[in-house]
């Protein structure tokens, strides 16, 4: 007894540690290994014997994640023909190997190729999604390149799947979906909306087939909807009262929002972005909005969307999110109206990319340069519109793309002279860039003179208020 106290006691502590986990019911080890990362969860299998094969019974959060190779794929260090046979053996080994009687996660994201060879592999991921009655299913087919070079699906979602007999498991525990270059149909949208009682986020993304999509029901408890670059789609209604957060990107379409009083987040991206905001919409949902994204960066620069003098009121808006791109060392307050529709407006964002090449060509083609004495016009009819405007409730306006120019410059002046009540302004020098997905970015480094757009947003500290803050990145 003395003898295995003392190796007890010269045992490294780390060791006498997982001596104490390890001597813990398995119900609690379980319990641990049910809240791990997947690839957490396998390598605990090398701690003891005990442990080997405890993750294919406990293990629930299954997300195979290869976001490295897919960076590589990109870059082209990396040939998709090698690594989707790779990436299929993985997911098909982890599979194999679990034992659990449910699942929480099953995530799979891979380009996997525009061929239909693993289609059956990928029609066997779902069917084990549905026999472990799974909780969170994704499934994300998107290219490396990204999805805006997709014209197709590269998968057909399996309708069979769902009319199976009554006793078989089925998605009733579903409370998120989420379909990413996978074609659906509306029927099977339908049948998830109608048969998944918990129902609460779903994501459908470049769905080749679907043409349109109705969400309707007393009994759903949907919350978060998200529609992105379905080429064919037509039509979307929505009528759900749990909505809270609505985003659309892709080609002008009918979008019909009905019955969403609890709808607090939109956002648009893409041609319906130019759409909603040259149409001036009045709809009693924006009186409610609490927050509001607009991305005009693909509808090149900004200043030729024609931002309406009369843009119908935000009443309850809190953060206002814009995206776009503006022509440098030109005015940039085009859209002055649609912060000053916003009277309770507390955070503002700019995301925005410097074009310098149609700065170029304006000064160097002749008939190009004619037009510049139109624009001067229009930037002078800017400045007396944004001069209408007093900002009171503005505590907080960042800049993400910041360079130090004419275009940055005059919008912040502009803004610190009408936002009496700024408590912080945050300068990013970085770009903004999409990664995979048309709602994931990241920020990457500006081309070009950092050092002289980190000076110049230092010297926005003399014009702030007493008590407000600068903070640069």
């Amino acid at each position: 007894m003395e003898k295995k106290a003392k190796k007890a006691r010269s045992a490294p502590p780390q060791s006498r540690q997982m001596d104490w986990i390890d001597q813990l019911p398995e119900e609690i080890l379980g319990n641990i290994l049910s809240r791990m990362a997947m690839k957490e969860a396998t390598r605990t299998s090398i701690l003891s014997r005990r442990w080997r094969n405890l993750w294919k019974v406990y293990g629930s959060h299954l997300d195979f994640d290869a976001s490295e190779t897919m960076r590589l794929m990109f870059d082209g260090v990396k040939e998709r023909h090698i690594e989707a046979p790779k990436y299929r053996d993985w997911v098909n080994q982890v599979l194999d190997s679990h034992e659990g009687s449910s699942l929480e996660r099953l995530r799979i994201a891979f380009d996997l190729g525009g061929s239909y060879i693993y289609a059956t592999a990928v029609d066997k991921w779902i069917d084990f999604a549905i026999v472990k009655r799974v909780q969170r299913l994704e499934v994300d087919l998107t290219a490396a390149a990204g999805c805006y070079t997709c014209s197709d699906s590269v998968y057909t979602f399996p309708s069979w799947l769902l009319d199976l007999p009554s006793d078989f498991p089925s998605f009733d525990r579903l409370t998120v979906l989420c379909l990413k270059s996978v074609s659906i149909t509306e029927e099977d949208l339908a049948y998830f909306l109608s048969t998944c009682p918990f129902l609460e986020q779903l994501t459908v993304e470049n769905s080749s087939s679907l043409q349109n999509f109705r969400v309707s029901g007393q009994s759903l408890k949907l919350k978060h909807l998200e529609i992105g670059y379905c080429q064919k789609l037509q039509n979307v209604e929505v009528s759900a009262a749990s909505l809270v957060s609505f985003k659309y990107a892709g080609p002008r379409i009918n979008i019909c929002l009905i019955e969403v009083p609890e709808l607090a987040l939109v956002s648009f991206s893409n041609q319906y972005c130019e759409k909603f905001i040259i149409n001036s919409p009045s709809s009693l949902y924006l009186s409610r909005l609490e927050k509001l994204e607009l991305d005009l960066r693909f509808t090149g620069s900004a200043r030729c969307v024609g931002f309406p003098s009369n843009f119908p009121k935000f009443s309850n808006l809190k953060h206002l999110e814009l995206k776009f791109v503006a022509v440098a060392d030109e005015s940039a307050l085009f859209f002055s109206s649609i912060i000053g529709a916003s009277p309770g407006l507390i955070t503002l964002t700019l995301k925005y990319d410097i074009d310098w090449a149609t700065r170029h060509q304006t000064l160097s083609n002749p008939e190009v340069f004619r037009n510049q004495g139109m624009l001067d016009v229009c930037e002078k009819e800017w400045e007396e519109q944004a001069r209408r405007y007093s900002h009171k409730c503005l505590n907080v306006i960042e800049f993400v793309g910041w360079a130090g120019i004419k275009t940055d410059v005059q919008l912040a002046n502009y803004l610190l002279e009408t936002a009496i009540s700024l408590e912080k302004i945050i300068v990013d020098c970085r770009i903004p860039r999409y990664t995979r997905t048309s709602w994931n970015e990241e920020l990457c480094p500006m081309p070009g003179n950092r050092e002289a757009a980190l000076l110049s947003a230092k010297e926005l500290q003399r014009k702030l208020p007493p008590r407000a803050q600068l903070i640069i990145v």
